[in-house]
């Protein structure tokens, strides 16, 4: 028998040339993971701040929604009204009567809102003490045809006007009536307030922080 001695080199090489291919993977590896770690520590701040964009923005169009909603429900209540003319009882006091019931319905309607009961005020919302006089060119969205009166309690304006082919009375019955309420909703993500209106009514300095959201309606009184 033909006993030829095998040679154990190239065995060896091989395993040796694997050793080396497996050492390069792991060093591989591991720089690729630094790498991609390194990627990841920078676009994370930018993706934070996408999703807290995202949220703020969440906020403001909920906000804005349910102040309309909550607006909606009052100038619906307040189209229905019904005139009270028994005796002592004038259109003043119809009214003030009309628009109470109106702001009543406002803040049950406020939801997820930051709206106080009646009389009191939040950094988001001033239910007011007493309806005052307001001014039409300034308080009023539609102004054609132009209003008639209006009024104003804390963040709430009524507008009231007489449309063509209605003659004036005591009720308002077919009058336009305009209600209109605004919500104050604050910015808490840094830089997105450069993008929003600012919320002229809060002090200065703070302006920047704050955007006004309107809830309005038009409605006819029945």
């Amino acid at each position: 028998m033909d006993e030829t001695p095998v040679s154990l080199t190239k065995t060896w090489d091989e395993r040796g040339s694997k050793d080396v291919s497996l050492t390069k993977l792991r060093r591989l590896a591991r720089e690729e993971g630094g790498q991609n770690l390194i990627e990841f520590a920078l676009l994370l701040p930018v993706l934070m701040y996408i999703l807290m964009g995202i949220m703020q923005f969440g906020l403001i169009f909920a906000a804005y929604i349910t102040i309309n909603n909550a607006v909606r429900e009052g100038a619906r209540w307040g189209s229905i009204y019904v005139y009270d003319s028994s005796t002592g009882q004038t259109q003043s006091t119809n009214d003030t009567t009309r628009q109470n019931g109106i702001l009543d319905r406002v803040i049950a309607g406020k939801g997820i809102l930051n709206i106080p009961a009646s009389g009191s005020s939040t950094s988001n919302f001033d239910t007011g003490s007493s309806w005052s006089t307001g001014t039409v060119a300034t308080d009023c969205f539609n102004l054609s045809p132009t209003p008639n009166s209006a009024v104003k309690r804390g963040d709430v304006t009524i507008c009231y006007t007489i449309p063509s082919g209605v003659t004036s009375n005591d009720s308002r019955r077919g009058y336009y009536m305009e209600v209109t309420a605004w919500y104050h909703q604050q910015v808490f993500i840094p830089l997105l307030d450069a993008f929003l209106p600012d919320d002229t009514t809060k002090a200065s300095g703070t302006q920047s922080q704050w955007i006004r959201l309107p809830g309005r309606v038009t409605v006819v009184i029945n």
